[in-house]
């Protein structure tokens, strides 16, 4: 049987509406206090992703390396102020431009990898490559150091003591706040692990399931798959230790002693 497909249309995303209703319906019931909330997302949703579909449309179209890495720096700017402006409760020094240089080098790093030595793309910028795929690696890069700068955050509060009397005896900050590094980046890995563990088995991720319902060979999409669970996870390793490697430092004076006020919050 040939591959194919059901081209969505509008009207067709308008009856996926249908699902928003029931959702609405049953947080109501519920009386879950997420009505505007969930309809300000709702609007949003398609707002932003129609403005991109057209923006994607437009950068698709282009054939020009210096557009296509202007657009990957624009994209990891904009992520590292974001990630930068979720820590404000916590304001680390200098820790918009860790998350940016951080998220670069892992960019570089795994994106390049990826186009080059697996996807074997012609030319190296070629678009319909590098912005997917640079988007979901600062888009998991992001959110997985989000969470490991915020359990260190909430390591370091548990371990105070602990810490201060290391410092006392002389141990080195790396020293004597490694364990919460280790917690800290392993925590934040754990969502990644169990997605390895469970995919094919409890769920079919997003990208791939897109790919079969377009009428790509599932033995295709699955190859996919696999490799983009295995980028993420590499990506969030990266981007853990760099950001934390980075990070812990700004929590001790020259003189290895704890800063207690960026332990509160603000």
């Amino acid at each position: 049987m040939e591959n194919s497909f059901y081209a969505i249309t509008w009207t067709d995303v308008l009856v996926s509406l249908v699902l928003m209703v029931m959702t609405f319906v049953l947080i109501r019931w519920w009386k879950i206090d997420l009505g505007k909330t969930l309809l300000i997302g709702t609007i949003r949703t398609f707002v932003q992703l129609t403005l991109m579909g057209y923006l994607l449309t437009y950068f698709f179209r282009q054939d020009n390396w210096i557009f296509m890495v202007g657009l990957v720096l624009i994209m990891i700017l904009i992520a590292a102020y974001e990630g930068y402006s979720r820590q404000r409760s916590h304001p680390i020094p200098n820790y918009f431009m860790i998350l940016a240089g951080s998220m670069l080098v892992t960019v570089i790093l795994v994106l390049g990898l990826i186009l080059q030595f697996i996807l074997h793309t012609e030319p190296w910028y070629y678009p319909y490559a590098m912005i997917p795929i640079a988007g979901m690696i600062i888009g998991n890069g992001l959110n997985s150091a989000t969470l490991t700068v915020n359990r260190f955050i909430g390591e370091i509060n548990h371990r105070e003591k602990e810490i201060e009397m290391l410092l006392s005896l002389g141990a080195p900050p790396r020293a004597a706040i490694q364990d919460a590094l280790r917690e800290s980046v392993k925590a934040a890995l754990l969502p990644n692990v169990n997605a390895m563990m469970t995919v094919g088995l409890v769920q079919l991720p997003g990208v791939m399931t897109g790919q079969i319902l377009s009428g790509i060979d599932p033995l295709i999409a699955v190859r996919y798959q696999i490799m983009i669970m295995y980028m993420w996870v590499t990506t969030a390793t990266m981007m853990n230790i760099l950001v934390l490697a980075l990070v812990y430092r700004r929590f001790f004076t020259p003189q290895w002693q704890l800063k207690r006020e960026l332990l509160r919050m603000k």
